[in-house]
């Protein structure tokens, strides 16, 4: 796999990850040194790093619903195609000369679409990480005749060949909001090609697929956030248990659900910047 050199920069996840957040974590299962999970609050937001301009001016034509803000990152409506599948997408790229360090391939909330991650990527890309998000199937534009609407794996394979088009070997992470978030991970355990996930608040069951029970498949660590008091004790430990079974860094928000845990205030959460650690490590 294309993938494998990689392989090494794995067994730095955990400290990347933490970068800012004061904490050590033992990268083996998740878990901090002190025996208590690596800490980082979903509203807490970075002290450096880009600011979205709050009042526009914003992107027109075909993405003028999504409300986007004008910035040095490139910001282009595009198509993700493939065999029985028309995804709408959205391409973010870093600004002019500026070669990607790292792909982020977005996968939405139920209630959202290919714009939700906008104000992400965007922040993203102006930190030098690319990005691509979709409609999946059953939601907004997207238009699907595969067999099971609910499988990510022929839509996340379609994205990466659009990837491998723009921005050829350069390192891709999957990074999923709730819904996409559980999609994320069932995309990863069926070995989808890719070289990090991150699954943002995903519920431990979706599509009648529960998350514990492919969890063993997964060979390449990610990063596991949820926040216990707005999805729950029972989510969030369901959460910590897939980090720990895929030997992934594991990391509870204060508060908040999906892409809410990214971004605040016009710029990257403590979360947003540990998931461009991650992806550019």
């Amino acid at each position: 796999m294309k993938r494998v050199k990689r392989a090494a920069a794995c067994a730095a996840v955990a400290s990347m990850l933490l970068v800012g957040c004061g904490a050590e974590s033992d990268a083996g299962n998740g878990e901090a040194a002190d025996g208590e999970s690596s800490a980082a609050s979903a509203d807490s937001t970075a002290q450096s790093g880009p600011v979205l301009p709050s009042k526009g001016p914003y992107i027109k034509g075909e993405l003028g619903g999504c409300f986007l803000p004008k910035t040095d990152a490139s910001v282009e409506p595009m198509q993700v195609t493939g065999p029985k599948l028309t995804l709408p997408a959205i391409r973010f790229s870093p600004p002019v000369g500026t070669r990607p360090s790292a792909v982020l391939v977005m996968l939405h909330q139920t209630d959202g679409d290919r714009c939700g991650w906008g104000d992400f990527a965007i922040l993203a890309a102006l930190q030098g990480v690319a990005g691509l998000s979709y409609d999946q199937c059953g939601y907004a534009a997207a238009r699907c005749s595969i067999e099971d609407l609910d499988d990510p794996v022929p839509q996340v394979r379609a994205a990466l060949a659009e990837v491998e088009k723009q921005w050829p070997g350069v390192p891709v992470v999957l990074v999923g909001a709730s819904m996409g978030g559980s999609q994320t991970v069932r995309a990863a355990a069926a070995g989808v090609d890719v070289d990090g996930w991150v699954d943002l608040s995903g519920p431990s069951t979706w599509a009648d697929v529960e998350l514990a029970s492919v969890a063993g498949r997964i060979r390449t660590p990610g990063l596991v956030a949820i926040s216990e008091d707005t999805d729950g004790a029972d989510e969030a430990a369901a959460a910590q248990a897939l980090a720990q079974a895929t030997s992934s860094t594991f990391v509870p928000a204060e508060v908040g659900h999906g892409w809410d845990l990214v971004v605040e205030d016009d710029r990257l959460t403590e979360i947003g910047q540990q998931i461009i650690a991650y992806a550019a490590r």
